[in-house]
């Protein structure tokens, strides 16, 4: 596979009329039991648009746009605080429904994927590390979470997300227990300019 990046890429926040190839997207990227539903994925596109990126590829003939083509996606909510409020959100079976607490200061990233033809390309940290950024100068949060396969757990280290361990809530339900899934956090920090 080619490690070339594709022509007329860019990023942008998803809508509501992307939902269909969201949702297209997720199928290619995640077994049946991993994927968002519909229903779930419309309501994060409504709810909170600002933490859904998408990443495209515009079709261009000549100076013409004809249209575009989302390869990449990036599905987040805000996410409820710990009962106690002694630890960081974390992502939960709950949390990874139709959820999104606005006052909460913790970004969960609930999907992240890149149409299979198209990995390989470093495309996934490109699409997370603009998501991180815009976060962090928007001040959304003061935090993203995430829960990540086991063999990703070095590939989320490498953006600056650290382990926090194992996520035994969200292991324990049968759809997901095929295996490990760890929880990992990474601090929103604001880039400071210099004039």
């Amino acid at each position: 596979m080619s490690s070339t990046l594709p022509l007329h890429m860019y990023i942008r926040p998803l809508l509501i009329e992307d939902a269909h190839e969201v949702c297209e997207l997720e199928s290619r990227g995640f077994p049946p039991e991993e994927r968002a539903s519909r229903d779930t994925t419309e309501f994060r596109l409504k709810t909170c648009p600002e933490l859904c990126s998408g990443l495209f590829i515009r079709n261009v003939e000549g100076n013409e746009v004809k249209g575009e083509k989302l390869i990449g996606h990036i599905m987040g909510t805000k996410i409820p605080a710990s009962p106690d409020h002694s630890q960081p959100s974390m992502i939960t079976l709950e949390s990874m429904g139709k959820v999104h607490d606005e006052a909460s200061s913790t970004v969960g990233i609930h999907s992240v994927v890149i149409a299979p033809e198209h990995q390989k390309k470093n495309l996934a940290t490109l699409l997370l590390t603009d998501y991180i950024q815009k976060l962090s100068n928007q001040e959304v949060g003061q935090r993203i979470a995430i829960i990540a396969h086991e063999p990703l757990v070095p590939f989320y280290e490498r953006i600056g997300f650290q382990l926090k361990g194992e996520n035994r809530q969200v292991q324990a339900d049968p759809a997901f227990s095929k295996t490990k899934w760890c929880d990992m956090v990474r601090e929103l920090v604001k880039e400071e300019y210099e004039n």
